[in-house]
């Protein structure tokens, strides 16, 4: 979880850097806000398991940030727009209009 969390703080990192720079463009910030919305989403899952049952319980807040973390994907945009934004740099080819 350690390495997911560093990994993503290091895409921040460097989009930051690109933003101030005024460097940073629209694919790139889709990038990162869709692999780190998966990631934190991935880590709470794999927490509230380690936890087996205590997991789900309102004693620990791992379930209180997995929900909070699944509306993130609704506000942030949904991964499948980001996937949209990428594939359209990538390719050239605009899926959406």
């Amino acid at each position: 979880m350690l390495t997911e969390i560093t990994k993503a703080q290091l895409v921040c990192w460097r989009l930051g850097t690109l933003k101030n720079q005024g460097k940073a463009i629209t694919a790139q910030i889709s990038l990162a806000k869709r692999n780190n919305v998966e990631m934190a989403l991935n880590i709470a899952r794999e927490a509230r398991q380690i936890h087996g049952g205590n997991g789900i319980t309102g004693e620990f807040s791992i379930m209180r940030h997995q929900m909070n973390l699944e509306s993130v994907i609704t506000y942030e945009g949904t991964h499948d727009i980001h996937l949209l934004i990428l594939g359209n740099h990538i390719t050239g080819i605009p899926a959406f209009k």
